[in-house]
């Protein structure tokens, strides 16, 4: 765990949206009541192992244990805290990080403790701590990128997320080639109605530097930051606020976001016409709300949370690993494994390092070809497999064929659930009670 942790911090923000090309199949989904067996996977007898495996709610199972022991190992509290960060119980998390800090451990259990507690007050939009105790990690030897001290330095006066107006917005909502769902926005004041694509996969908002200049956003001091798509490309950005932000009639002022170049905001869509995109709508600012999209129907419900909504639910199954929501599921009826929850993408996908690692075999894989797509036109031939079963709350999706990625060790998540099995149900996201609901039409 602790390698792992060091590694996530040169890479703070991964990305992004992905599409698959060249493939006539996205649509061949059948959908099911889930039925989980019994999986044959371990998953860990203590908590240090629950985590590495992602098992989350077992490991917040081992609380009382581990809080009941006279000097509770540094190691146990951290692993603890890890687990209660990604399921968004942030006041626990702080507690056992801060009491994992006064057993004063190795250098390098303090180092993790630090960056864990930064990046819960990243989450929790407290960028001045969060620059605090990234730099308490930098002392113990963590490797933070400078864009990224920058990046919270920048913030540190900024109050994110300032909403006013209307508390809950029943939009139109835009869905065809692509097939992501869209709604239209408008910022800064300025006439122009906007096309904003909903992206949980995004783990920030972003702008195309053609609108950024239209609108005169201009970007913040320090060094760029560099994001990563799915295949694995490097992208270039500069961050900045937009001042106010108008979700219909909900008022949202400074909204950080990364400025993009205009070439990697575009990629091909059917019949090889080209697609660009200006405003991207991510995780950072999507937690802030509770979301129902009614594919049905075309619509979106959009309600900004409180505090007091923010009630984590003893049956959650959205969680966040590296920044972005991951919820958990079943592959061919056994689990748990986690799944990057991507609105972004059109397509539901398995990560072929991750298959391999947990030595998943409950299906035959039958490879053929498939071209997939990133920003910037990015594009890498890969696999993709027949007739495998992904189950998300109390359903199970059937899809003829699934593309397969290749992500690196750090990408813990066994796969990505697209909009080919979202678009078949009306799906409600609560980033307050963190879980994920699938009503089917």
């Amino acid at each position: 765990m602790n390698r792992r942790c060091r590694e996530a911090a040169s890479v703070l923000l991964p990305l992004l949206t992905a599409v698959l090309t060249a493939c006539a199949l996205y649509s061949e989904v059948s959908v099911a009541p889930l039925n989980v067996l019994p999986t044959k996977i371990d998953r860990g007898a203590d908590v240090q192992q629950m985590v590495r495996k992602a098992d989350y709610l077992r490991a917040l199972e081992t609380a009382p244990m581990i809080e009941a022991r006279t000097r509770p190992h540094a190691a146990d509290l951290i692993a603890l805290a890890y687990a209660e960060m990604a399921a968004a119980r942030y006041g626990r998390a702080r507690q056992h990080l801060r009491a994992a800090l006064d057993l004063e451990p190795f250098r390098t259990s303090q180092a993790d403790a630090a960056w864990n507690l930064a990046q819960i007050d990243y989450m929790t939009n407290n960028f001045a701590t969060s620059l605090e105790w990234a730099e308490r990690a930098i002392d113990h030897g963590l490797n933070v990128m400078t864009w990224h001290l920058d990046y919270l330095r920048a913030l540190k006066n900024v109050d994110v997320y300032q909403f006013a107006g209307a508390v809950r917005e029943d939009l139109p909502m835009k869905i065809g080639r692509p097939d992501v769902p869209r709604i239209d926005v408008r910022l800064n004041q300025h006439p122009e109605i906007i096309t904003a694509i909903i992206d949980s996969g995004a783990v920030l908002s972003i702008i195309s530097q053609r609108l950024a200049n239209t609108l005169g956003v201009k970007s913040l001091p320090g060094a760029p930051g560099t994001f990563y798509g799915l295949l694995a490309e490097p992208i270039s950005v500069r961050f900045a606020v937009i001042d106010v932000m108008h979700i219909g009639l909900i008022e949202v002022r400074n909204v950080p976001v990364a400025i993009m170049p205009d070439d990697k905001m575009r990629f091909f869509v059917s019949g090889n016409r080209e697609y660009s995109m200006d405003l991207l709508l991510g995780a950072h600012l999507l937690k802030e709300f509770r979301l129902e999209l009614d594919f049905s129907r075309n619509r979106l419900i959009v309600t900004r949370l409180t505090s007091l909504d923010r009630r984590p639910a003893e049956n959650q199954n959205l969680f966040f690993e590296n920044f972005r929501p991951v919820v958990r599921a079943t592959v061919q009826k056994h689990g748990w494994y986690i799944f990057v929850l991507d609105t972004g993408s059109e397509i539901t996908y398995l990560n072929e390092v991750q298959l391999r690692s947990l030595a998943i075999d409950y299906f035959t894989p039958r490879i053929h070809s498939a071209t997939l797509q990133g920003l910037g036109g990015a594009r890498k031939h890969g696999a993709k497999i027949e007739n495998v079963e992904i189950g998300v709350d109390k359903w199970a999706g059937t899809f003829k064929t699934l593309p397969m990625y290749t992500g690196n060790e750090n990408d813990r998540a066994v796969g990505i659930i697209g909009e080919n099995f979202l678009k078949q149900f009306k799906v409600i996201i609560d980033f307050g009670r963190m879980r994920v609901d699938l009503e089917r039409r």
